[in-house]
């Protein structure tokens, strides 16, 4: 599995992707750059081996990476448009204390991409300053679910559900 990851952070290098790729557990992660908001994120790229036959090619992983960070402003803001919208309606019948956009709130602070999805995590320091955004594309790019995830479990009532790794995440998210 090193020699994969190994494999994998080279060619994430070799695209320009991350310049200085770590290798940690069963992923591969570093700063990169998110062309749609001209920031550095941090991407996590983690071929899931204990989910697939064999080994993942690293240039199909590089390949989505590369789409998504270089994801066009325009679609960027419909999916920003999409997560919002979906949000303010679960939340419609509450009461809502903050004015501003939830669109202008959200920061992505991390994509975490698999061979066949991507997870996108953001703030959002003053729609929901206690919690993560966290959005599932799917490996198209394609919008597939949000959830607001609370940070910590400080709140009276509020329960957070703690995830061993990154997959347990995505299967939640799916469901």
């Amino acid at each position: 599995m090193t020699a994969s990851l190994t494999a994998l952070a080279e060619e994430l290098t070799r695209r320009g992707l991350v310049a200085s790729p770590e290798i940690e557990d069963t992923f591969v992660y570093g700063l990169a750059r998110f062309g749609a908001i001209d920031a550095e994120v941090m991407l996590n790229v983690d071929p899931e081996p204990e989910e697939q036959e064999g080994e993942p090619e690293p240039a199909a992983l590089a390949d989505l990476a590369q789409r998504v960070l270089s994801t066009p402003t325009a679609e960027w803001k419909v999916l920003l448009d999409r997560v919002a919208s979906e949000i303010e309606e679960a939340v419609e019948s509450d009461e809502v204390i903050e004015t501003a956009d939830l669109r202008d709130d959200l920061v992505l602070r991390s994509v975490i991409v698999f061979i066949d999805a991507v997870l996108l995590s953001f703030d959002a320091p003053k729609q929901f300053p206690d919690s993560s955004v966290l959005v599932q594309l799917d490996a198209d790019l394609a919008f597939e679910a949000v959830e607001v995830e609370p940070d910590e479990d400080d709140e009276e009532g509020v329960e957070s559900i703690k995830f061993s790794t990154v997959e347990e995440l995505v299967r939640r998210l799916s469901m």
